[in-house]
């Protein structure tokens, strides 16, 4: 069992990074074929089922051979690592058509949870509706684990540069206060899938860049006066370079694209094809090698010191490389390819939780399903994007805000 996760759950219990993966299926749940369906995927992914024990020099993982929890209300919060989750930093809820699943973001990002929970489906769906689905597209819960699935990457990688890679300077930055650092609001956003592809494709854009240039506008349209640049950090999946494409691990970096305002009344082809031409150029696989590089060198001095001031420059050195403060973040795993499972999901929402401003876009029962999380409760931003897209024709619907509290987890 690899424990490089071990050192970074431990060190923010208060303020842990946990992902929800929230599900709306076409009819009701059955919560007992779900459960057993749960335990026949767990089987699949062993590296996923630990529990952390008390040690004598701090903390440690062993194996947790206890149930994965799948609860049958909402209304019961799960706190991963507790007893009330069998000590799992994985669990779930089930509650009328929902299906709830939580899960430490330093076991799985979100490519290696969405294999996970179709896997979790499949076994779901088969059983329920007693049907064999078409398998293609899909880890079987039969199916051998690849070699590097539980593989953590740190030594230092050839064929590295960052010379494209741009930097947060003087971004335009959120006004608003966080009202709470351990709560959020959540606003869940659906756009009909074949119009913006419609609308992407006649303008040069990507799904992702065209809502990378609408969030610019917006910005733009509520601080007309603004004349700092517009950034937006995208999390890409840096797998394939760090020579890892199975790794159950995160291993995405968050680059940085830059909107002018005095460049946002262009058209939308010529604005799609500037910000597809950036994210293309920091997406190249040297680029994420140089950040990998970067942060294991940086690390390696934070080990090396016992100046608990040079620590703390350090670990910021790396923070302005991972994460930096762009003005918003979005995260888009790209088309999850249900496949024979389409059919059967309605919806799917990705909640993370962020002190400004967090999306992450699903694809889901034909439309785009993003998770707008922002840690205040001003609605002006939601409602000036949704105005922009229904403009230029494209049906977009809001709903919130709800409550989004920081999940919690507990330590032995």
């Amino acid at each position: 069992m690899n424990k490089a996760d071990l050192s970074g759950i431990i060190s923010s219990p208060k303020k842990p990074n946990i992902m929800q993966f929230l599900f709306t299926l076409t009819e009701e749940i059955d919560c007992g074929l779900m459960n057993d369906a749960m335990q026949k995927t767990i089987r699949r992914y062993p590296y996923f089922a630990f529990r952390i024990i008390r040690a004598e020099n701090g903390f440690d993982k062993i194996e947790n051979g206890l149930p994965i929890v799948v609860k049958d209300s909402f209304s019961e919060e799960l706190i991963l690592g507790s007893e009330t989750v069998n000590y799992h930093w994985i669990a779930a809820a089930c509650e009328g058509r929902r299906l709830k699943l939580v899960i430490h973001h330093l076991i799985a990002d979100g490519r290696s949870a969405m294999r996970f929970y179709k896997t979790l489906l499949y076994c779901y769906f088969s059983e329920k509706y007693n049907v064999q689905l078409d398998t293609e597209g899909i880890t079987l819960p039969d199916s051998p684990i690849s070699p590097d699935e539980d593989v953590k990457v740190f030594g230092l990688l050839d064929g590295e540069d960052g010379t494209n890679r741009t930097i947060v300077k003087d971004p335009f930055m959120i006004p608003e206060t966080v009202d709470d650092d351990m709560k959020g609001y959540l606003y869940q956003v659906t756009i009909p899938e074949k119009e913006f592809l419609s609308l992407s494709k006649g303008s040069d854009n990507s799904p992702l860049t065209l809502l990378t240039v609408y969030m610019a506008k917006m910005f733009q349209n509520l601080y007309p006066e603004n004349e700092k640049d517009i950034y937006a950090g995208i999390a890409i999946d840096a797998r394939n370079a760090l020579n890892c494409p199975e790794s159950r691990f995160t291993n995405s970096y968050v680059i940085f694209v830059r909107h002018s305002p005095a460049k946002l009344g262009m058209d939308m082809e010529r604005l799609g094809t500037m910000t597809r031409g950036q994210i293309i150029l920091q997406s190249e696989e040297e680029i994420l090698r140089y950040v990998h590089n970067s942060v294991m060198r940086i690390s390696a001095q934070i080990r090396s010191t016992s100046d608990q001031t040079e620590k703390q420059r350090l670990m910021h050195e790396i923070y302005q490389l991972v994460a930096s403060n762009p003005t918003y973040t979005v995260s888009y795993v790209g088309n999850p390819e249900w496949g024979s499972l389409e059919p059967y999901i309605e919806e799917e929402y990705t909640l993370i939780m962020n002190n400004k401003l967090f999306l992450e876009v699903n694809a889901a029962g034909g439309k785009f399903c993003v998770a707008w999380v922002q840690g205040f409760e001003n609605d002006a931003y939601v409602k000036t994007l949704q105005s922009l897209l229904r403009e230029d024709g494209i049906h977009c619907e809001v709903s919130g805000p709800f409550l989004h509290k920081w999940p919690k987890c507990c330590l032995p």
